[in-house]
């Protein structure tokens, strides 16, 4: 007669055997899966190189200078082809944008600014933009003078500047 821990340990055997048949058929499931996917890898990577090799091919200058030459009607550029940008035509100030001023400040409380002209170019038109003028009523500290403070300081130095070389 067998004993109750025999046939408890006969019967934990019994699915310890069976769990391990389980896993080992599992582990070989996914071995063969992994083989599988190892050979999709490398045949991946055997095509990219032929796609790599072919690119290399197919984008060789001297080939797309031949069929450009082949289909397309292209000229060289000639020399009076070439243009500065000063020689643009440029929009009359009629038909820039008019400024825009917040706060309901007027125009007449703005400076204008030369912006775009090149200097070097005298006869090309002026562009202007206007920077609105804001008054501070609280004394600032030199140091904690924001940067839009500084740059109105210097533009109104310099508008004032040339209307005194102006005249």
């Amino acid at each position: 007669m067998i004993r109750p821990t025999s046939a408890i340990l006969l019967v934990l055997a019994a699915a310890a055997g069976g769990a391990l048949f389980h896993v080992s058929f599992e582990v070989s499931a996914l071995d063969d899966r992994l083989g599988t996917l190892n050979r999709d890898i490398k045949s991946d990577r055997e095509a990219i190189h032929v796609l790599k090799a072919e690119w290399s091919f197919l984008n060789q200058p001297e080939r797309i200078e031949e069929l450009a030459r082949r289909h397309l009607d292209l000229t060289p550029v000639s020399g009076k082809q070439l243009t500065g940008a000063g020689t643009l035509p440029v929009r009359p100030e009629q038909d820039l944008p008019a400024p825009q001023i917040d706060n309901g400040q007027n125009i007449d409380r703005a400076i204008l600014l030369d912006a775009g002209a090149p200097k070097a170019k005298p006869a090309a038109p002026h562009r202007r933009a206007i920077v609105p003028v804001v008054s501070h009523t609280a004394k600032t500290d030199v140091a904690s003078r924001s940067l839009d403070d500084v740059l109105r300081e210097i533009v109104s130095d310099d508008v004032h500047a040339g209307k005194a070389g102006a005249r």
